[in-house]
């Protein structure tokens, strides 16, 4: 079991104080620190539930007991007539009698918090949960939906700060209603339609989607709010904070059998994932090495597993059976997430052909996971960050085995969210589908489209570079502070949910994240001035950064510094200084503290499975290798 927090070790051993450098956890009984910490703003709101500190004020009232209404009203009663009546409306069976439903009905208190009390945020995810829509993207949720020991432990993972909290404290914006409306003016602006006009950038278009399924992999904020300024070391992070696959594996085949096949033959432990079936709607996907849309076929098992009641086929909900819903929110994160089925599962396949005598899910999740490790810091990293700052974070950073660690959110909320702006309003899908909007790329992961058609596989070789000849090589955009303006256009996203840049720049604000400027100084790099900042943006915008005595220009909202130091220093093919440092330190963190990282296998580790330059493994080998970039 990892050590998560130095707060599992016994008191005497260790005394924390403070989330510092990056997203190490301070301990003041053996560094006395030289300068007295400032307070906390009185605007930062915490909240103390059973001993730990939530951000959500309501969590303690909903944990309570409503069936003891010491806190709780006393809901009105209902009469025989209403209750019938509810039972008629929502089709309900109920198993007892009619008198006995009415007196239980009339013994139940009423909410402690209403639905109406809740924050916006998470108001608007119950609204889009629904099977038709999932809108995973930014959902917020109640804790209370969540294990209740992984919370309440000291051990659980939480978010932190990379940046001190005198650097916070000097640079933040303050969290006033004249400062929300500059960062609502400035994030509707960034998805203005007909921005989108620079070239694309050299990336292929898929890591993009690499970006989204690896955070899934290693973060998810689901109680962080918009409307009130929140300490950032009260959230709990739901996803294990290493590159461990957790949201493919899941709690493994012992606790989550239903993710996996297991063998009827052959080795025991020769277990692989299940995979989906698509719906016939003709050929699609990869048209192989012909090169031509003859080449395609009709796909049947290019999906991932989806819940089905072969009763009422029109009523199955089509929910993913994988180990992070939100690997389901487009088509393209979809069809990675089951790309990555397939690699496992061609794993396996090699460890069975080779006769491995151990247990062969063991060592295929180990070499997956290496693998994909690898893959991430040599192929995604060193395209978004810059080989140099890859390398420099992997000789400096310090992180022994197990070392304390938060998740700070200078890269969760702020530098990570680079890929926002390489979303494309269009995608050459496949031969089939050569201009499909991003709202396509969302309508056919969804309800009635589902499972996948096979007509809408998508052809992978189009966004990574296979070899495998396709007449359109998709570029992701330049990383630039310009977002598609389709992204304000997808299904089901209502409210802030749905103005993606307004939503991010609320929540930098709302966590106190320090500015860029502030981040410079922190990495002892020359910020960037202000003619730099508005460098080649419209008047607009311009005005927006200059309105309200230049303060988004004196302290430049993080995300948006990271954006437009990756346009103007980075080409926008990747990131500055700043947002490269934050990204590639805190990857290497992560890696380093993991005992289990190929970063720390004895003797060094060197990619086994076939790859185009050997010794080396990129996104291109593991797609060919998983066998989805022929038909």
């Amino acid at each position: 079991m990892k050590t998560r927090d130095t707060r599992c070790l016994p008191k005497r051993l260790v005394r924390v104080s403070s989330i510092g450098q990056e997203g190490q956890i301070a301990n003041k009984s053996r560094v006395p620190s030289k300068t007295p910490r400032a307070a906390k703003p009185k605007d930062v709101q915490a909240f103390t539930v059973n001993g730990i500190e939530s951000p959500q004020p309501f969590l303690a009232a909903q944990l309570s007991d409503s069936a003891t209404p010491s806190g709780a009203a006393r809901k009105a009663a209902m009469s025989p007539e209403e209750v019938s009546a509810r039972v008629r409306e929502f089709n309900l069976s109920p198993t007892v009698s009619e008198a006995q439903l009415y007196a239980a009905v009339n013994r139940i208190s009423d909410a402690a918090v209403p639905i109406a009390k809740l924050p916006e945020d998470i108001r608007e995810t119950i609204a889009t949960l629904k099977p038709a829509m999932r809108s995973f993207h930014g959902a917020k949720m109640s804790l209370a939906w969540f294990p209740l020991l992984p919370l309440a432990s000291p051990c659980a993972d939480k978010f932190g700060y990379m940046s001190s909290w005198l650097t916070r404290a000097a640079t933040r914006l303050q969290f006033t209603p004249a400062n929300r409306t500059l960062l609502d003016t400035l994030g509707d602006l960034m998805a203005d339609p007909g921005r989108e006009s620079s070239p694309d950038s050299v990336n292929p278009a898929g890591f993009t989607y690499v970006g989204q399924f690896v955070d899934h992999d290693i973060t998810r904020d689901v109680s962080s709010r918009l409307d009130a300024a929140t300490d950032a070391e009260t959230i709990h992070n739901m996803r294990t904070p290493a590159l461990d696959l957790d949201s493919l594996y899941g709690d493994g085949p012992a606790l989550q059998p239903f993710l996996y096949a297991f063998p009827s033959s052959g080795p025991p432990t020769a277990i692989r994932f299940e995979l989906g079936t698509n719906r016939n709607a003709g050929p699609g996907g990869p048209a192989g090495n012909i090169g031509h849309e003859s080449g395609m076929q009709v796909q049947t098992d290019f999906d991932v597993p989806r819940v089905h009641n072969p009763l009422n086929p029109a009523g199955s909900s089509n929910t993913a059976i994988i180990g992070d819903p939100r690997n389901d929110e487009n088509l393209i994160v979809t069809q990675f997430h089951h790309a990555m089925l397939r690699f496992h599962n061609q794993v396996v396949d090699l460890l069975v052909a080779a006769n491995f005598a151990g247990d062969i899910f063991t060592e295929a999740k180990r070499l997956v996971t290496h693998h994909y490790q690898v893959a991430v810091v040599y192929d995604f990293l060193t395209r978004i960050c810059g080989s140099a700052t890859v390398t420099n974070a992997i000789n400096t950073v310090s992180a022994p085995i197990n070392s304390p660690f938060r998740m700070p959110v200078e890269f969760a909320v702020a530098a990570y969210r680079f890929g926002h702006s390489m979303v494309r309003d269009n995608y050459w899908v496949s031969f089939r589908f050569q201009n499909a909007t991003m709202a396509q790329v969302f309508k056919f992961a969804r309800n009635p489209n589902l499972p996948v058609l096979s007509s809408w596989v998508v052809d992978f070789n189009a966004f990574f570079d296979t070899g495998v000849p396709v007449p359109m090589n998709n570029k992701a955009r330049r990383i630039d502070s310009v977002l598609a303006s389709e992204l304000e256009n997808l299904p089901s996203f209502t409210g802030i949910m749905k103005v993606l840049a307004r939503r991010n720049l609320q929540r930098g604000l709302a966590l106190g994240l320090p500015s860029g400027q502030g981040m410079a100084k922190h990495f002892r790099v020359q910020p960037m001035t202000s003619a730099q900042l508005t460098q080649g943006l419209p008047a607009n915008e311009i005005a927006a950064l200059n309105a309200g005595g230049q303060v988004l220009l004196k302290k430049t909202p993080l995300w948006y510094y990271v954006l437009r130091e990756a346009a103007v220093l980075g080409g926008g093919d990747r990131l500055g200084p700043v947002g490269g440092r934050i990204v590639a330190r805190t990857f290497v963190r992560m890696l380093k503290r993991d005992g289990n990282s190929f970063l720390n296998v004895n003797g060094g580790f060197t990619p086994i499975l076939p790859s185009k330059v050997s010794g080396t493994f990129t996104f291109a080998d593991l797609l060919i290798f998983a066998g989805v970039t022929q038909p």
